[in-house]
């Protein structure tokens, strides 16, 4: 856990541990706490913080960063952003409605799932699971079903209309669709899904990538069993976000105006 050659004692890694499981030991040198092998989360911070590479955690898997296997990749100071970069890009994020007739190569989405996965979550539980479209026959079958429910159920009749007409404004032709579900019995699965998306989302800006939330089929999804039955989703599990992703059709050019923030300030 600690090599005590390495170490050089800077305390970093008790300091960053959320359940404070690292305490000094009796030669100065960082040990875990005799509760740390049950409340460990191996959330990895103490591996990553650790300067001089002291610190490994059995459970975490080994990657290779290109020089030497470790349990974290490096932070490369060089692909670091300014913050008017970081501004422009969360800022020129748009919601993506209009698509290209092109599908995402397999390799591209499994990377930007990857990214996704390093999204916080409670307790590490890390417990958003994907079902991903492969092309666009079947995204537009599972627009299909979304709308018979709807149909069935006598709600949203603008949107089965505008199906009828030929228009499907479930998934507005996108040719990915991406569905995360996870345990109902989570300590958060709804905000761990919902970050877990915003991170897929902002991947695929970075990757010039669309992407939208798909609210219609995400809230049908929970009722309707024909969807269930179709993408999957196990017994117990709910279904807490779910995005369209494809080649955005046109480029936007500019960034609009928000309202001013509104902000209550506690003293």
């Amino acid at each position: 856990m600690f090599d005590k050659e390495l170490c050089k004692q800077c305390g970093a890694c008790a300091d960053e541990c959320p359940f404070d499981l690292i305490v000094d030991g009796k030669d100065g040198f960082p040990k875990l706490r005799p509760a740390a092998r049950k409340t460990c989360i191996n959330c990895g911070h103490c591996v990553a913080v650790c300067p001089v590479r002291a610190v490994t955690l059995p459970e975490m898997p080994v990657v290779t960063d290109g020089l030497s296997p470790d349990q974290c990749g490096p932070l490369l100071k060089d692909l670091g952003i300014s913050p008017q970069e970081a501004e422009q890009f969360l800022r020129g994020r748009r919601s993506i409605r209009t698509y290209k007739d092109k599908i995402i190569p397999e390799e591209t989405l499994e990377h930007l799932f990857w990214v996704a996965s390093h999204a916080p979550s409670a307790k590490n539980g890390q417990p958003a699971r994907w079902i991903v479209t492969r092309n666009p026959q079947v995204t537009r079958r599972l627009a299909g079903l979304t709308v018979e429910y709807m149909a069935t159920n006598s709600v949203f009749p603008g949107v089965v209309r505008n199906w009828e007409k030929g228009l499907d404004k479930i998934l507005h032709g996108a040719p990915h669709v991406a569905v995360a579900h996870a345990p109902e019995d989570g300590f958060n699965p709804a905000e761990d899904c919902s970050l877990a998306a915003a991170y897929l989302e902002l991947a695929a800006h970075a990757h010039n990538i669309g992407a939208c939330w798909a609210g219609f089929l995400m809230e049908v999804a929970e009722g309707c069993c024909a969807i269930r039955e179709t993408l999957g989703i196990p017994e117990g599990h709910g279904v807490y976000a779910a995005l369209m992703l494809g080649y955005p059709k046109y480029r936007y050019k500019r960034i609009p105006k928000r309202r001013d923030v509104e902000i209550s300030w506690l003293d």
